[in-house]
């Protein structure tokens, strides 16, 4: 996929390269606009499946959150309505009363753990995202210098 991009990124260079030189404008040159949109959008279509997975867990972290959170809805639910079954027989008020905290807070401790997951691994993703595409940003301006120092 790499290949691609360079390949690509080739062409863009030999846009730039035909670009006419702009009257009376200094160092303004007129390219082929059109051109560079296609290869602009080929670039986009042959992106790295990292950037697109990045994507898509940005979009789906929302989602994973707001899973945790009825899940842990759910299980405070179950426990508060066990917490009332039991509170009806007077032995065990106590038993229940503890278990019922026990519960919630087993159940607030595993949502805390799940957006924390959920985060843990969004943030690495998007590091591993961020790095890549400073790489990528890098390359652009090696090329970017090398095509202006092949102009002189």
């Amino acid at each position: 996929m790499n290949n691609k991009i360079d390949e690509i990124l080739d062409e863009m260079d030999e846009v730039l390269d035909k670009a006419k030189p702009f009257p009376f404008a200094g160092n303004k040159y007129l390219v082929d606009a059109d051109r560079m949109r296609e290869l602009v959008n080929d670039v986009r279509l042959n992106m790295p499946h990292e950037i697109k997975d990045a994507r898509l867990v940005a979009f789906d972290r929302e989602r994973i959150l707001n899973e945790a959170k009825a899940k842990s809805e759910s299980i405070i639910s179950q426990a508060e309505k066990r917490a009332e079954a039991i509170v009806s027989q007077d032995a065990i008020v106590k038993e229940a009363k503890k278990r019922a905290i026990e519960l919630l807070s087993k159940a607030q401790n595993n949502a805390k753990e799940v957006k924390k997951s959920a985060n843990d691994y969004v943030d690495n993703l998007m590091n591993n995202t961020d790095k890549f595409m400073a790489a990528v940003l890098q390359d652009i301006k090696k090329q970017k210098a090398s095509i202006r120092e092949n102009r002189k």
